[in-house]
């Protein structure tokens, strides 16, 4: 081989799968039974490689449906590319669980646009809102500035009187 395969021992499979080592024991044996060849070392430990990693989670998938055995069976006519009935089931139990999840998913997706288009009819509202309110506040202050400029000519104009002429016009 030219590339390297990390090869992994019971403890690292039954961490990956969340099991006990002696149940990743028993589904070897059971593999064992039906045909299927583990690597072992001289002292008949077992090492997995990606494959086989392969073969033992669709086995854990296989038994969520079937008995050990028959799932057994039917991992290894997927490995060896037989269609078994068992292999049909799941197969199509997959599909069904996808089809479930793109149907969910679509839902999901539908209610994702509404609301994204309910919010942009918010923020839509909500700018001309704030348009409408900072042109208001612009009018009042050219008001308040145009008002405070008048007072300010009419105090020169004062200051320019003397005050005994204050009174006339």
């Amino acid at each position: 081989m030219s590339e390297q395969q990390t090869i992994y021992d019971t403890k690292n499979i039954a961490e990956l799968f969340q099991i006990h080592a002696s149940t990743v024991r028993k589904y070897c044996d059971f593999l064992e039974k039906e045909g299927y060849q583990f690597h072992k070392n001289e002292y008949g430990h077992r090492g997995f490689f990606d494959d086989d990693v392969i073969v033992l989670r669709k086995l854990i998938d296989f038994k969520g449906t079937m008995a050990l055995e028959k799932a057994t069976k039917s991992v290894i006519a997927w490995k060896n590319g037989d269609d078994v009935s068992g292999v049909a089931i799941g197969k199509k139990q997959y599909s069904t669980e996808y089809s479930n999840l793109l149907d969910e998913f679509k839902t999901f997706q539908k209610q994702q646009h509404a609301f994204n288009q309910e919010l942009l009819e918010q923020l839509k509202k909500q700018q001309g809102y704030i348009d409408t309110r900072l042109e208001e506040r612009d009018q009042n202050l050219m008001i308040a500035m145009s008002q405070s400029l008048e007072t300010q000519k009419q105090l020169a104009a004062t200051k320019q009187k003397k005050w005994w002429k204050f009174w006339k016009q």
